[in-house]
């Protein structure tokens, strides 16, 4: 089971297809509003849509997130700054929740899942028995019939899996009509900008 891998990794025009991914939904936040607590620029805004997202994560320098609603949630893609646990405790220190999931060439996966400004639980999508935060069962009664541990299942349907269980709490599930919509895309600042 690794449909939606595969429908994100067919947007990438790459030789190496899905290298890296990383995404942030937040709960009840509107979008801009988002962008702000990322320490980002609102008024940084230009129309995009996610097939023009690859290529324009610079690790090192000024990064960009692909925004727009989904649902009641607001989904933000960009590089791995907002996917970091002191992003996740900023996005909803004022209430709400937030799942940020994770992967890249090095073999670093997470899905991590946040609410009322903590870590709940975030775990290695490969070795998901090791996990920390307040309440490190708290996505077991989502993940059924899942498969993440890389000794049961390929990387691509852990991704998937990863996935799943966030449209399975949201209520939204990533799908193409939300991939082929018209977006905004921000720029957010360096990574030592981000921390609370």
């Amino acid at each position: 089971m690794d449909d939606l891998y595969r429908l994100l990794a067919s947007y990438d025009p790459s030789d190496v297809p899905m290298h890296w991914f990383y995404a942030v939904w937040v709960e009840g936040t509107p979008v801009e509003e988002a962008v702000a607590l990322l320490k980002g620029d609102p008024a940084s805004g230009v129309p995009d849509r996610f097939e023009g997202c690859w290529g324009w994560v610079d690790e090192d320098d000024e990064g960009a997130l692909l925004a727009g609603p989904i649902g009641d949630w607001t989904l933000l893609i960009g590089d791995w700054r907002p996917t970091e646990e002191d992003a996740l405790v900023t996005l909803t220190r004022g209430g709400g929740r937030a799942f940020a999931v994770s992967w890249n060439e090095d073999g670093t996966s997470f899905l991590k899942y946040a609410a009322g400004g903590q870590v709940v639980t975030a775990f290695d999508l490969f070795s998901p028995a090791e996990r920390h935060g307040a309440d490190p069962a708290a996505l077991d009664p989502f993940m059924d019939g899942l498969r993440f541990d890389i000794d049961d299942a390929e990387p691509a349907e852990s991704f998937t899996s990863a996935l799943t269980v966030i449209g399975r709490v949201t209520g939204r599930r990533l799908d193409r009509e939300w991939l082929d919509a018209p977006h905004t895309t921000y720029s957010i600042p360096r990574p030592a900008a981000i921390a609370p």
